[in-house]
């Protein structure tokens, strides 16, 4: 079940179904070699992780991006991260060092910054949950990195301020980074709308 899982996962993260699409296990099972079983319960637990979305009587499905759904996730995202900086702030165990975005992939040096700062504070919740919408918007980041320019320097600049203890800094960086991308929800969604939406 874990090597489906992992497969399965790996697939919703990397945008390998389009938004909406009906995930049948039957079919999965042919293209992973796993019996139904093992994909029903990967798919079960994705739909746990809320990055696979299912109906009664209708299966499962690759969710939908709404505008307000997205708004939402910034949103979240901009709470979660200014409490966690809130919490390493008072903090005095040293996190981790951050190895050098590679500025290749937006959307993983946007997760690891995301759980280097996570790091920082010594809620193992904070963690958790950073972990678990960094998942969810990995598609998302993938659509930013082609539509807005200078994401890397973005990080950067918030990476700098967090490894030099600026917690003001960092957070007036991680406002301005979910300002941004509040500006552009529409054109975000509209990049991962299934083709045939109006």
């Amino acid at each position: 079940m874990m090597r489906v899982y992992a497969a399965l996962k790996a697939r919703v993260l990397a945008g390998a179904f389009s938004p909406g699409e009906r995930l049948d296990p039957a079919r999965l099972s042919g293209e992973l070699a796993a019996s139904v079983t093992p994909i029903r319960d990967a798919l079960h637990r994705l739909t746990g992780e809320r990055l696979v979305d299912s109906w009664q009587h209708e299966g499962f499905r690759q969710p939908l991006v709404s505008e307000a759904g997205l708004r939402d996730l910034y949103g979240w995202s901009a709470e979660l991260l200014a409490l966690a900086i809130r919490a390493a702030a008072r903090s005095e165990v040293p996190p981790p060092r951050l190895d050098s975005l590679s500025g290749d992939d937006h959307a993983d040096d946007a997760a690891r910054l995301f759980a280097w700062i996570a790091e920082h504070s010594p809620n193992h919740e904070h963690r958790a949950q950073i972990a678990s919408l960094n998942d969810r918007l990995h598609i998302v980041r993938r659509v930013e990195g082609r539509l807005l320019h200078d994401c890397e320097a973005e990080l950067d600049t918030i990476a700098g301020h967090v490894e030099a203890g600026r917690w003001n800094g960092a957070r007036q960086a991680l406002d301005a980074y979910h300002r941004r991308r509040l500006r552009c929800v529409p054109q975000i969604a509209a990049q991962i709308r299934p083709r045939d939406a109006t």
